[in-house]
């Protein structure tokens, strides 16, 4: 059957907008970010600070290079989990990004991070994105104001400059200070594209004026020099299309999370008349959701268990690590309980206690804390369970 001359020219027009409807469907939900989390790389030939080019598909956006970790680098300052600025777990595999997001007084300048997506953003499309922050123990500062930038053309310039002012397309809501020394901070929003965007670059882009800053005291259990900069781990970026439907669902806390993150504290009781193993079970650290570094108050418990066992070269202790049944439902704050326990065990090394004084375990959420009491509402319930308890063996 022939169709008519005018039915057939509009088909013609409407097939191209067909195939690029099920061209833009095609990749909804794929990342539009290679090797978004540094993975292949040359990590056996990282030597030095500055090698962000041996990792596929990122550059630097000007004379001022970015960093990249891996657990393969031969160099210490360049490893993972620890290195020159602190310790951090990638948040996956073995490698990550660091970067410069603010210096006192422009100290050090800026660096950034800059990928070629593999698909064009289309005009009026919405996108998902997101990446991932923890800012390094020896950083002396930490600020706000971490994002994402999108543009047609690779931004920047080969010469050396305090930092690049450009738009921010995506960044936390809040404008939160991003203070975490240990675990990672998200950011993520929604972009709706102006048309052919082919880059996207993750740093500072606001001026001095326009940030927060926040000094930080260097953690007693970190050797080395402070550098005089904001300095953050970057992981896990991610650009994604969102469907015609699709909300842009990102995993931030909501405010009773946030509330329900508020830190317990508790002073031991302690008398003379106690034997050893009572005293060491009056000793417990507290976290906020989703944490396991460790505060002041709780550095100041691992001191006085440091001295016990030294005034006692013969006893173990067994760390137990806990979280509250809430926290557990978070994917992203699986084995939680346990990481806890692991880095107390960490600190007590760095406080000359041997390793092998200690035995881990994993309560999850298992064992409900001896201070709970009947008039705690739930929020007050979680933040006595996320702990890890002593115990003489």
């Amino acid at each position: 059957m022939k169709l008519n001359s005018m039915n057939t020219r509009k088909f013609l027009v409407a097939l191209p907008a067909l195939f690029l409807s099920l061209t833009v469907l095609a990749q909804e939900g794929e990342n539009m970010v290679d090797n978004p989390g540094f993975e292949d790389a040359k990590n056996k030939k990282l030597r030095r600070i500055g090698d962000l080019t041996r990792a596929e598909s990122w550059v630097s956006p000007t004379g001022n290079s970015a960093d990249l970790f891996s657990g393969e680098a031969k160099m210490p300052d360049v490893m993972t989990p620890e290195n020159i600025y602190g310790k951090e777990e990638p948040k996956e595999g073995i490698n990550y990004a660091g970067i410069i997001a603010y210096s006192y007084r422009e100290k050090e300048d800026r660096t950034y991070l800059t990928a070629k997506l593999n698909t064009p953003m289309k005009k009026g499309m919405r996108y998902k994105v997101q990446f991932y922050a923890s800012r390094a123990e020896l950083a002396k500062y930490s600020t706000n104001r971490l994002g994402a930038h999108f543009s047609k053309r690779a931004p920047g310039t080969d010469d050396k400059v305090p930092a690049l002012i450009l738009e921010t397309h995506v960044e936390h809501p809040k404008n939160a200070v991003f203070d975490g020394d240990f675990g990672w901070d998200l950011v993520c929003g929604e972009y709706t594209a102006e048309g052919n965007e082919k880059y996207i670059t993750i740093g500072n882009f606001y001026s001095d004026n326009e940030v927060k800053e926040q000094r930080n005291r260097k953690p007693r259990d970190f050797r080395g020099k402070q550098i005089i900069a904001a300095y953050y781990y970057i992981d896990d970026i991610s650009v994604q299309l969102l469907g015609p439907n699709e909300q842009c669902e990102c995993n931030y806390a909501d405010e009773a999370q946030t509330e329900a993150s508020t830190v317990y504290q508790r002073s031991p009781q302690i008398t003379k008349e106690m034997s050893l193993e009572d005293q060491v079970k009056e000793y417990n650290v507290f976290y906020a959701e989703g944490r396991y570094d460790v505060r002041v108050d709780g550095d100041k418990t691992l001191d006085k268990i440091a001295e016990l066992m030294k005034a006692n070269p013969d006893m173990k202790i067994q760390l137990t690590g806990h979280a509250d049944a809430a926290e557990l439902e978070n994917p992203e704050n699986s084995g939680i309980a346990l990481k806890r326990a692991e880095y107390i065990r960490t600190l007590m090394v760095n406080k000359d206690v041997s390793a092998d004084r200690f035995v881990i375990e994993d309560a999850g959420s298992n064992e409900a804390s001896p201070y709970i009491k009947d008039e705690d509402d739930d929020k007050t319930k979680a933040a006595k369970n996320r702990r890890v308890s002593f115990r003489v063996i």
